[in-house]
């Protein structure tokens, strides 16, 4: 019965074979090293960018204003650009062909298609996100500074692209603007226009003041006939029924009333009637029974030229601003680092080579040892089978 086997059996077979794995060993670790000093030297340049903080154009007060109105009617303002927008700028066929035709990489490379080469370009380009959105841009390139230049380029025609997406964006909302502020005025100026025409018609210049004033003169009509009304029964009681005092001033109570009454109802007393005025009162005095509804007409007007003329006002304002951004241009991109020809190379990583060859040559020298123990040590009818399996191969 075979032995059980311990750690000492597996030693043995690697000391046993120790010239096989280190011959493996050192022959794979040279090789790797003299591949790696035939390949051609690659360098990488990175340069960092992110969206700017602030994308409201500097207009300082007027951004501040239009983010902080109650009613957001265009559902714009202060809008930001986020670093995620980026990526696929970057890369973009458009961008990569752009950097291709500066740099004439189609002849550099050797690429005999146009997919071939933005396949190669984006073999060499990297672009990472980090969590704080800042965007590193890097390409790698035969010398370090044509990798720090097409880096760069990279970054200037992301900024390029942008720009020209944002001025794109600014061009048409100023047109639909231009549009829209006409449409407002003209509903402003309608809405003037019902108010103005309402005012004439019925000689309404300010209801609030009119009412006011009816009501003052009213209420010194009111006070007058109620002293009257006292002092004629103070009177009665001193004095006979027809006498002349009293009978004066039952006649004064009586037209103390009447004109209160006509005033009441718009109109002048019998006694003040004028043949050009046809008993009634200037037509700025309204009669009590017309003042609600007249209030409330005129308040639905004045609301709605407010209304029409906060549209007005706002539009205006978002007009003046999206014309003062297309006029002066929109920084998209704030560039934190641009790149610089790197100090030392990108590929090969020699050492990195090397290490992986002989760690592998060492692992498969190891079990190539062990296998070709147990191949040793097989029994006679192990080898019989095995020789059985060779003739039939």
């Amino acid at each position: 019965m075979e032995s059980e086997r311990n750690i000492l059996d597996y030693i043995y077979v690697l000391v046993r074979w120790r010239r096989m794995i280190l011959t493996c060993f050192f022959a794979v670790t040279l090789v790797t090293a003299g591949i790696s000093l035939t390949l051609p030297k690659a360098y990488r340049a990175y340069a960092r960018v992110y969206p700017p903080q602030d994308t409201s154009g500097g207009l300082g007060g007027l951004s501040t204003l239009l983010q902080e109105l109650p009613l957001n009617l265009m559902g714009l303002g202060g809008e930001a650009i986020s670093a995620t927008e980026f990526v696929p700028v970057v890369e973009s066929e458009s961008v990569r062909l752009s950097v291709a035709r500066r740099f004439d990489l189609a002849t550099r490379y050797g690429a005999s298609h146009q997919s071939e080469l933005l396949d190669m370009i984006s073999n060499r380009l990297q672009v990472d996100l980090s969590r704080e959105q800042f965007l590193t841009i890097s390409y790698e390139a035969d010398t370090p500074e044509l990798a720090a230049e097409l880096t760069n380029a990279f970054v200037e025609e992301l900024k390029n692209a942008l720009e020209r997406r944002n001025q794109d964006k600014t061009r048409a909302y100023l047109a639909y603007l231009t549009d829209r502020l006409k449409e407002a005025e003209q509903e402003m100026l309608k809405a003037e226009r019902r108010y103005r025409n309402f005012q004439n018609e019925h000689m309404v210049l300010d209801v609030e003041t009119q009412i006011q004033t009816q009501l003052e003169i009213s209420s010194t009509l009111i006070g007058s006939l109620g002293e009257l009304i006292v002092k004629r029964g103070f009177l009665s009681k001193l004095m006979t029924a027809d006498n002349p005092e009293l009978e004066k001033l039952d006649m004064e109570i009586q037209t103390t009333r009447e004109g209160l009454d006509n005033l009441l109802m718009g109109q002048f007393p019998d006694s003040l009637h004028k043949s050009d005025s046809d008993g009634q009162l200037p037509e700025i005095f309204k009669p009590f029974r017309q003042l609600p509804e007249l209030g409330l007409t005129a308040v639905a007007l004045i609301r709605d030229v407010e209304i029409q003329n906060a549209i007005y006002q706002f539009i205006k304002q978002e007009y003046e601003k999206t014309r003062f951004e297309d006029e002066k241009g929109t920084h998209t991109v704030t560039v934190l680092d641009y790149a610089r020809p790197p100090d030392t190379r990108s590929y090969p990583r020699r050492s990195l080579m090397v290490a992986i060859a002989g760690g592998l040559s060492l692992i498969l020298s190891c079990l190539f040892a062990f296998v070709f123990e147990a191949v040793r040590n097989l029994t006679p009818e192990n080898r019989a089978k095995l020789d059985a399996i060779s003739d039939e191969l």
